[in-house]
């Protein structure tokens, strides 16, 4: 009886932090965070920069077979204003990668190639009616 009645208990906690989790609204961001997500930064850097770039977050992977023994060498970084910010208080030079408004229209004009409509000539109903399911 007593080990039911542990299952039963735990069951019923379970349950409480399910539907306090589904009751609680999602976190919202800080207001001054808002807007501050990652952007394509360039620089030209050397070997002895690299652990900069690391100890802020950098990815790695590909940083080594860019940057030259002597010498400065090119990179593409994503970072969020801050990390550049402080990279450039420690001597790294970058330059943030712009979109420019007629590229940002162009993008948005050419949408993310994943929707397709379920009605109308070509959409998805018609395209599974004739067999074809790609």
């Amino acid at each position: 009886m007593t080990r039911a009645v542990r299952s039963g208990g735990a069951v019923v906690a379970l349950a409480a932090l399910l539907l306090e989790g589904l009751a609680t609204p999602p976190a919202q961001p800080a207001a001054d965070a808002v807007g501050d997500g990652l952007s394509v930064w360039t620089a030209q850097v050397t070997k002895d920069q690299i652990l900069l770039l690391l100890r802020a977050g950098v990815d790695g992977t590909e940083l080594g077979r860019q940057v030259p023994d002597k010498g400065t060498g090119p990179v593409e970084l994503y970072l969020t204003a801050e990390q550049a910010a402080r990279l450039r208080g420690k001597g790294v030079r970058l330059a943030e990668k712009k979109v420019s408004a007629q590229g940002r229209d162009r993008l948005k004009a050419a949408g993310d190639g994943v929707f397709r409509p379920y009605s109308g000539e070509g959409g998805l109903k018609q395209r599974l009616a004739d067999g074809v399911v790609s």
